[in-house]
């Protein structure tokens, strides 16, 4: 269980490393929900891990991620925006 704890944490790491690194690809995965459900696909994880994490136990409520008011894709595009 560990150790498919570790690689999902991986697969969102290396999801997230991608986005930040490739210009544009924050924007065409709000835009455009089939090049996104591939991508996510690709990695082998849901929206929802990629945007809040993963969680050490399923339904584990103690971190309070599940009411995030922006996503972890919409903070990157706002920081490149910025610079």
């Amino acid at each position: 269980m560990e150790r498919r704890l570790r690689e999902l944490r991986g697969r969102v790491k290396a999801a997230r490393a991608v986005v930040s690194t490739t210009p544009g690809l924050a924007e065409i995965l709000q835009r455009e929900w089939k090049k996104a459900a591939l991508f996510y696909a690709r990695f082998g994880i849901t929206e929802t891990q990629f945007r809040a994490g993963v969680r050490d136990t399923p339904g584990d409520e103690g971190d309070n991620r599940t009411e995030q008011s922006r996503s972890w894709v919409s903070e990157k595009v706002e920081t490149r925006l910025e610079e």
